[in-house]
């Protein structure tokens, strides 16, 4: 049997290629170190396998380089090395098996060798293989390979790019058509009083251009940072992961890059003639972005915000620029920042961007105050208790009143959102109380109570003691003694929805 350094040997001299896009001794180097550090020779072997498929990939489809690899060559990769490996299956663990391979074999080559870093590639391949945090391994693409060849053109001709746009613009439409069913009638009207502010009364008044550029706003709003009632899925994943089959395969490429992008606010460090150089506004990363078609004037006074997504085909979605001198940038981050802190009531162990995910409404907002009324003071002070942590205990011993809380939650209206930060409520008060009985006066009164400190008073509605036939004084006391034993705040941090988070931004 031949041993791997054979396999090596025989592989170079039969593709002549090979050696331009990785040196035969820098594989047969590598493949030491690890026989050096106890790999064996069928270890060896599988390491030479992985590296052979890639760099026979890159020679067939005349990349020249393994930084070419994109996203979609990766999944064909994976594709192929099942069809070649009987020990090698479509499953997750085998997958990160081979990107765990690749990537520190790509590592070797750029501590040692004066190479690009052909490991960001690899991450964006790997994590487009998660989709809500699960992973998913998209379907092998036949004929239509359209969007992904994309990728690997340096310049698109015109009709490719107008076959792009159309493309995008009919898969849009049936989006908006889609979301403008009577199921999604609620999330919609919710949605829009989200995006347009507590004050919005319709735009009866409005010239067309303001309201062409309002709708533009929204849906980039409402696919990307808005979440469902009933699932929280942003509305483009949910649309993604129901409507899948009924979408090409190019279709759906082209959603799941617009589902990796992320919403995020940069400035502008220079421009030249085809791109424009950013630096992310918080983590203070540079990346180079096709010049806007907006009028940028000054950027130096100029802040920007919208979904961006680096990897795969290029696709920057509504870009919103904001008049602000660098002294009111400055002021802009420290009030976001501070938002955040408050985020972390509720999430002690959230990043940044995970404070992006869920309040994107809440960013654009304060952006947008700001740049208006640089002097306005959009966060109050808002002294509260510290959050009390999980008490598993408790969720056990009360687990059946919980269930009914959920049930009438949802059926009073809140989102599925809602409904979790509505439970940490109610947790937390049968621990700091001490409460070893729940009725239903003590569960009305934590539903109001809870609407209450997020800017909405329920309790003068009958309806809400009709239904579950009780004394609405007895109610009232309760929620007293609630708000007494968790000293709750208006607006309180720790229990603050989405929509009440925005609403906090004007009052």
């Amino acid at each position: 049997m031949e041993n791997v350094y054979s396999l090596v040997e025989e592989f170079y001299k039969k593709n002549m290629a090979a050696g331009q896009i990785v040196p035969q001794e820098i594989v047969e180097a590598y493949l030491r170190r690890n026989a050096w550090h106890g790999a064996g020779d069928d270890e060896l072997k599988r390491l030479w396998s992985v590296i052979c498929l890639l760099i026979t990939y890159v020679d067939q489809q005349d990349l020249y380089s393994l930084g070419s690899l994109t996203v979609y060559d990766y999944q064909e990769i994976i594709y192929r090395y099942a069809n070649d490996r009987a020990d090698f299956m479509l499953a997750e663990a085998d997958i990160n098996k081979f990107f765990s391979a690749a990537d520190k074999f790509y590592e070797y080559m750029q501590r040692t060798r004066d190479i690009d870093d052909y490991r960001q590639g690899l991450k964006a391949a790997k994590d487009s293989l998660y989709e809500g945090g699960y992973f998913f391994l998209p379907d092998r693409r036949d004929g239509d390979a359209f969007y992904s060849s994309l990728e690997h053109m340096e310049e698109v001709p015109p009709e490719t790019m107008q076959r792009l746009n159309k493309m995008l613009d009919d898969l849009l439409h049936r989006v908006d058509e889609y979301y403008k069913q009577p199921a999604f009638r609620r999330d919609m009207d919710r949605a829009v009083v989200m995006y347009a502010g507590p004050d919005y009364d319709g735009q009866d008044s409005w010239p067309e251009d303001e309201r062409r550029g309002f709708w533009f706003g929204f849906w980039d709003f409402f696919l990307f940072d808005y979440h469902l009632i009933v699932s929280d899925s942003i509305p483009l994943r949910y649309y993604y992961e129901h409507e899948r089959d009924k979408l090409s395969t190019s279709e759906q490429d082209i959603l799941r890059d617009l589902l990796r992008s992320r919403f995020t606010v940069f400035c502008i460090e220079a421009v030249g003639e085809d791109f424009v150089s950013c630096r992310n506004f918080f983590t203070g990363e540079n990346f180079e972005l096709p010049v806007p078609e907006l009028a940028i004037g000054n950027y130096d006074h100029c802040i920007l915000y919208g979904h961006i997504h680096s990897h795969g085909v290029m696709l920057l979605n509504y870009i919103t620029s904001l008049n602000a001198s660098p002294k009111l940038q400055r002021r802009m981050r420290d009030v976001i920042l501070r938002q955040f802190e408050r985020f972390k009531f509720q999430c002690p162990q959230a990043e940044m961007k995970d404070f992006f995910a869920r309040n994107g409404g809440v960013v654009r907002h304060t952006l947008q105050i700001l740049a208006g009324y640089a002097q306005l003071n959009v966060l109050k002070s808002c002294p509260v208790k510290q959050p009390l942590p999980d008490n598993p205990e408790a969720a056990e011993l009360f687990a059946a009143d919980i269930d009914m809380l959920r049930r009438v939650a949802k059926h009073v209206g809140f989102s599925k959102f809602e409904i979790g930060l509505l439970v940490k409520f109610f947790m937390d008060y049968v621990t700091e109380s001490a409460v070893d009985k729940v009725d239903d006066v003590l569960l009305t009164a934590l539903l109001l109570e809870f609407a209450r400190i997020n800017g909405v008073d329920l309790s003068g509605q009958s309806e809400i003691y009709e239904l579950l036939g009780i004394d609405s004084r007895r109610v009232q006391s309760c929620m007293k003694k609630i708000s007494a034993a968790l000293a709750c705040e208006v607006f309180d941090p720790r229990y603050l929805t989405e929509e009440a988070f925005i609403k906090s931004l004007y009052y």
